[in-house]
């Protein structure tokens, strides 16, 4: 159990270093990087609003998968709730997935590799990083989820709406698991 914790610690770690390294390398300033990797400025009424938006398009996105899920018979989210048990106690395990994990995410693969390879193409490699689960149903649904998050930052071009809303999102999730 501890190993799978500080596997997944260092691998976020290695989410959030590939992308500012590279950019580094390139430019040399951490401050044009950070804001490359969309950590700009944004006031605060804009950023509750903008992170409660695409947070409440998130859950419904997901209500309507996990309908559509039952209905095709593909529902196995079961065996991500059996993963996730395994990884840590519940505190560490929650700053982890709810903090640590989504800031990693949204580093790379919408402040990075969006404006590389394009909101579908990092949404199929957004999808194929949860293959680890096990579930048909968490690979559609991180791809389905992966769109959504890489439009917004697309059209908001700052990384904090997502952050928020990502954050709200696995925190939810996570209590699903842990409560129901």
């Amino acid at each position: 159990m501890i190993e799978s914790f500080i596997f997944n610690i260092f691998f976020d770690l290695a989410l959030i270093s590939l992308p500012i390294a590279f950019l580094l390398s390139r430019k040399r300033n951490l401050k044009k990087t950070l804001q490359e990797l969309g950590f700009g400025k944004i006031n605060g009424l804009s950023l509750l609003k903008k992170s409660l938006l695409l947070f409440v398009a998130l859950i419904i996105s997901s209500i309507i998968l996990s309908t559509a899920f039952g209905f095709f018979g593909l529902n196995d989210l079961n065996l991500v709730a059996e993963s996730i048990k395994k990884i840590s106690p519940i505190i560490p395990l929650f700053l982890m997935i709810v903090i640590l994990r989504v800031i990693s995410e949204e580093i790379f693969f919408r402040g990075f590799l969006v404006e590389k390879i394009g909101i579908v193409a990092s949404s199929g490699v957004f999808a194929l990083f949860h293959i680890g689960y096990g579930s048909i149903a968490e690979i559609i649904g991180a791809f389905a989820l992966g769109l959504i998050l890489a439009k917004a930052f697309q059209l908001n071009k700052n990384l904090y709406p997502n952050i928020l809303a990502h954050a709200a999102y696995n925190a939810i999730a996570l209590g699903a698991i842990f409560l129901v």
